[in-house]
């Protein structure tokens, strides 16, 4: 029991350190946050880590391993994450009011719970994520099913309460962003993160098929994100 605990520790501060750090995923919620509000934006919270649940089953399977050993899946994956915030950044340049139940265009909405679930599977910072925490969980001495459901159990414990804090923090600073300038320049530096993280997780793939970087070697593919 006291080596379960030992090895517990890293799986725990793995998922808290990830889950916590700015990525695509905290970067959403912190933009849904600020036009929609905390509860509108808790479906995409759970959506989150609901598809990152799956995303560990499926790894833990013996997927994720074929999929990240495929250079072709994992720069689509890669490709189309990065083209959704290069989209999502030009939706930030739009000078609009944060949103609420009375006003904003009809067609602005929160993403849904399965549409978050499903952006895991084209986000590489969760297919990393996945990867390193089956990776623990492996020395795990358990059975197969218990050492299973132990580290799902604690990867959703702790990536919930960590997303949260993103919408959370956008959520309080809404009332801040009322004045048209306030806005417009919250939503410039929001939208040049947005715009960095795509060419983070896109340009180290693209070196590395044109160098013939070790991808097991590349922080991109395995912290960063």
């Amino acid at each position: 029991m006291e080596s379960l605990s030992l090895l517990l520790a890293p799986l725990a501060m793995f998922m808290f350190v990830s889950s916590i750090t700015p990525g695509p995923n905290n970067l959403m919620l912190l933009s849904s946050g600020i036009r929609f509000g905390f509860n509108r934006t808790v479906p995409h919270m759970l959506g989150v880590t609901g598809g990152m649940v799956l995303l560990l089953l499926i790894v833990y399977a013996g997927v994720g391993a074929l999929m990240l050993a495929s250079p072709g899946l994992d720069k689509l994956m890669t490709v189309a994450c990065s083209l959704y915030l290069l989209w999502l950044a030009t939706m930030l340049l739009k000078d609009e009011e944060p949103a609420t139940a009375g006003n904003g265009p009809a067609q602005a909405r929160p993403m849904r719970a399965y549409e978050a679930a499903l952006f895991q599977f084209v986000n590489p910072k969760a297919w990393a994520m996945a990867v390193a925490a089956c990776t623990i969980a492996e020395k795990f001495p358990l059975p197969t099913p218990a050492r299973l459901a132990l580290m799902v159990l604690l990867s959703a414990a702790i990536n919930l309460p960590c997303v949260s804090v993103w919408a959370l923090f956008g959520k309080t600073m809404r009332q801040h962003l009322r004045t048209a300038g306030i806005r417009r320049a919250f939503n410039s530096v929001m939208a040049a993160l947005v715009v960095v993280t795509a060419l983070w997780l896109v340009l180290p793939q693209m070196n590395g098929a044109a160098n013939g970087i070790d991808r097991g070697r590349e922080p991109a593919y395995s912290l960063g994100r």
